[in-house]
């Protein structure tokens, strides 16, 4: 990301914070939406990315576009954003998902409920990546948002929060070239940063006790200086032990690994 992107980002995020206290998540419906309509017009994209382009041309095309479909405050909002400066379109594409992203995650915390919206992410992303009927079907670009949102909408009935439910839909939805398992990664990690936690992937191969846990996020969290969510995975093939993904490291103390260690070590 280059650095008027991030600028821009931290500034887009500044203006959205006080917004924030009467924000619902109908205002961060209307952030995705634009944001994904942006994506879908490289038109629209070449406008409101362009920084030699006039600020009144920029909020003169949101008008035209959005103006009857979105809340007066959403496109007060979007229009401070475009007049920020973004490397590339792309890049004002993502801020959109970001910052719906860091509102909802925002909705959660105030009603308690962030820990909740983790966990849901973390377990639609599991069951896409163990089902391949269900990779295709959410990842078919012949199928309409249609019928993978009724599809999305029949798996998670009742199984999930308002806020959860908004964002595995936005997975699938605007996931755009991406496998949707790795946009419900991503904000995962988005949530999980907005509640200043790292996240830590760890594969057993068998159950482990809560107690377990606890002592491995401790000592996880004292070792990285931060607290952190732990999403567990059962993968039986590492026959034993344990392996930890966390900010962009792999800690593999997998009974697998050590035996393919042992296999290179004779050879």
């Amino acid at each position: 990301m280059a650095s008027s992107t991030r600028q821009s980002l931290a500034a887009a995020k500044e203006a959205l914070t006080p917004l924030l206290a009467k924000a619902d998540l109908k205002f961060a419906e209307e952030i995705f939406a634009v944001g994904a309509a942006i994506a879908e017009s490289s038109q629209l994209r070449s406008i409101l990315s362009d920084p030699s382009a006039e600020a009144k041309a920029k909020s003169g095309a949101l008008t035209a576009v959005f103006g009857k479909s979105i809340s007066a405050l959403a496109l007060e909002f979007i229009g401070s954003l475009v007049e920020l400066r973004w490397s590339t379109g792309q890049d004002l594409v993502a801020a959109f998902e970001q910052l719906a992203v860091f509102t909802v995650a925002a909705i959660a915390a105030k009603g308690k409920g962030l820990a909740s919206v983790e966990s849901e992410l973390f377990a639609f992303k599991l069951a896409v990546e163990s089902d391949q009927e269900l990779q295709f079907a959410l990842g078919n670009r012949a199928a309409s948002d249609e019928a993978k949102l009724a599809l999305t909408d029949a798996l998670i009935n009742g199984k999930t929060s308002p806020e959860g439910a908004v964002l595995i839909r936005r997975a699938v939805t605007g996931a755009r070239r991406r496998r949707v398992a790795v946009v419900l990664e991503q904000f995962g990690k988005q949530v999980s940063a907005y509640a200043e936690r790292l996240v830590a992937t760890v594969t057993v191969a068998a159950p482990v006790s809560a107690k377990q846990l606890e002592r491995l996020e401790a000592a996880l969290a004292n070792t990285y200086g931060h607290s952190l969510k732990l999403n567990v995975e059962i993968d039986e093939s590492i026959l034993g032990g344990i392996k930890v993904q966390v900010a962009g490291e792999i800690l593999d103390g997998s009974l697998s690994s050590r035996l393919q260690q042992a296999k290179l070590q004779l050879a």
